[in-house]
């Protein structure tokens, strides 16, 4: 991946964490605050390991498969709480 790209994603991936900070400041805004800061960070994540080059996008897209699933079980299982 060029440099000049990844520091842009970087950039975008920041932008977005930020942002979706910002709105879990209202419970009428958090949903989406929590979202875009999951997409931050996941597209930050995805970044490193690419440009380190420390796996490959094929592992990239069965963690993501695998922590999705678990993710969305546990959503479904684990009672919310008051």
């Amino acid at each position: 991946m060029p440099a000049g790209l990844a520091e842009l994603l970087y950039l975008a991936a920041s932008a977005l964490f930020v942002i979706g900070l910002k709105r879990l400041g209202s419970p009428d805004t958090a949903r989406s605050g929590n979202q875009l800061s999951g997409v931050g960070m996941l597209l930050a994540v995805v970044v490193t390991l690419l440009t380190m080059k420390i796996v490959t996008p094929v592992w990239i897209v069965v963690g993501l498969v695998v922590g999705s699933g678990l993710g969305y079980w546990a959503a479904r299982t684990v009672p919310m709480t008051g």
